[in-house]
């Protein structure tokens, strides 16, 4: 079972898919940056991290291709697991180009979906804990902290906790699949689970970009 730090996110998470009038709360109102400290205000967003870190050219092109960097950015709290180039690079390269056509763009974004949180999380909630969480996908992704290092269902988290003004990016090494969830397989030491249902993907692109203060996709009432 998860500690009570991270149940809390668990909790948020659930609390965010209680409904669209909850999830425009995400983006901060003129107000709240206005009493925000400067230097947090200052702070580059998770995307604009990502970008100068200079691993993660071949995540930022598919968020492009799905349409969700400005979405990503418009976020008040997003843990981002983020697969290196060197990841991406170990799928076979049919499945890299699958994924990149125009043509399965709702698979695309389910699939980075699966990499992203809708609650800050601190890699000290994880150790010597096990347990399924809900991503943005609607999917439940597996944090492991009993081990000697944070594993994510099958991949490892190499560097954890870089802060950004929006939320927390951790450096995953291997790109995580919503079809091969460790917490969709019924281990026994998961959390109770939160009930939801993945949200409805377009089947193909529709050609209409998603507005940067559109929230994540989360689960309806």
């Amino acid at each position: 079972m998860l500690k009570t730090a991270l149940m809390s996110a668990v909790a948020t998470v659930a609390l965010i898919a209680a409904g669209p009038a909850l999830a425009q709360e995400t983006t901060p109102s003129a107000e709240t940056m206005q009493a925000m400290p400067q230097e947090a205000a200052q702070a580059p967003s998770v995307t604009e991290v990502l970008r100068a870190d200079g691993r993660f050219t071949t995540l930022l092109a598919a968020l492009e291709q799905a349409e969700l960097t400005s979405v990503l950015e418009s976020q008040a709290a997003v843990s981002i697991f983020a697969p290196t180039d060197e990841a991406f690079a170990a799928l076979p390269e049919e499945e890299r180009t699958r994924l990149m056509d125009p043509a399965n763009v709702a698979e695309l974004r389910e699939v980075l979906l699966y990499h992203v949180i809708a609650a800050d999380v601190a890699s000290d909630q994880i150790p010597g804990t096990r347990g399924g969480v809900p991503t943005a996908a609607g999917a439940q992704v597996q944090f492991d902290g009993t081990g000697d290092a944070i594993r994510v269902d099958a991949a490892t988290v190499v560097e954890g906790d870089i802060q950004t003004a929006n939320g927390t990016v951790f450096v995953l090494d291997a790109v995580l699949n919503p079809a091969a969830s460790q917490a969709a397989m019924g281990d026994e030491e998961a959390v109770e689970p939160v009930e939801s249902t993945p949200p409805t993907l377009p089947e193909e692109p529709t050609g209409d970009a998603m507005e940067p203060n559109d929230p994540l996709p989360t689960t309806p009432e």
